[in-house]
């Protein structure tokens, strides 16, 4: 089995959408949550913003890899996993 790249990417982008508590999920696998202009400024606020966003993106993609590492276990023969 190779090895396996991690990567991770978090935009802040201003924007007119209304403010969410809950992180929503979209169809390419990512959340976002939006935060008013007084969280925006608070590092501390921002921070526990992207966390709580974050978390449910690395629980699906955990997920996901697992599930496939599984399937591909499944696929192999004995003598392969030697």
């Amino acid at each position: 089995m190779g090895n396996f790249k991690i990567k991770v990417k978090v935009e802040m982008v201003e924007c007119d959408d209304a403010e969410s508590n809950e992180p929503m999920n979209h169809d390419d696998g990512s959340f976002s949550i939006v935060i008013d202009e007084n969280e925006a400024v608070s590092i501390d606020k921002c921070e526990n913003a992207v966390l709580r966003t974050a978390w449910p993106t690395i629980r699906g993609a955990l997920s996901g890899h697992l599930s496939e590492i599984s399937k591909k276990k499944l696929l192999r023969t004995p003598s392969q996993e030697k």
